[in-house]
């Protein structure tokens, strides 16, 4: 995108802000990974930053950072640029979270790291993933208690299986203004 997709405004609204007000209304504990913190700091949600600085900056550090700093055993893990999150798909994995290290999705073959719960017994895992400089999140999964959500139940949540677009490009943007244009508001969309 060429800029910080955090604070991109959709609906008149920062991602950032609308994903964390979101997961708000679900937990306790919500904050944000991010190298950072000065320019959010204005967020009501505590912040930390990679715990990892070595090697390159990838999604692994964030989910280790998380896993690290949380005070639960169970974290849910987003990124910055996913504005439409179902909190109704939320709640249904989390009943998982206790009995499997990994709580995800599996669509068409493909699971959703970047929309899943990741518990801390896995934190060992991750450490070594890290340490050899391995930084593809799936490719750990194989090594994980995995509860994966497919289509079925997904589509029970998130007909549209909205909470899976990343705004990750100039062209998802303008089609996610355009979609909620047609909707009405981005609160319509986010019921």
């Amino acid at each position: 995108m060429g800029r910080n997709k955090a604070f991109l405004e959709l609906g008149g609204e920062r991602l950032i802000d609308l994903i964390v007000s979101r997961l708000g209304k679900l937990f306790v504990e919500v904050f944000v990974v991010t190298n950072n913190p000065e320019n959010m700091a204005y967020l009501p949600v505590r912040l930390e930053e990679d715990i990892y600085k070595q090697g390159e900056k990838n999604s692994l550090r964030g989910i280790h950072t998380a896993l690290s700093k949380a005070s639960y055993f169970s974290c849910f893990i987003t990124a910055c640029d996913m504005p439409f999150i179902s909190l109704s798909l939320i709640k249904y994995m989390s009943v998982y979270t206790r009995k499997y290290d990994l709580v995800t999705p599996k669509l068409d073959g493909y699971y959703q790291p970047m929309f899943s719960f990741y518990n801390k017994r896995i934190l060992p895992v991750i450490d070594d993933a890290l340490m050899q400089q391995k930084y593809k999140i799936t490719s750990l999964f194989r090594e994980l208690k995995t509860k994966e959500v497919h289509a079925d139940i997904v589509n029970l949540h998130d007909p549209n299986q909205l909470s899976f677009i990343n705004i990750n490009s100039p062209e998802i943007f303008r089609w996610a203004e355009a979609f909620i244009q047609e909707s009405g508001s981005i609160k319509d969309i986010l019921h």
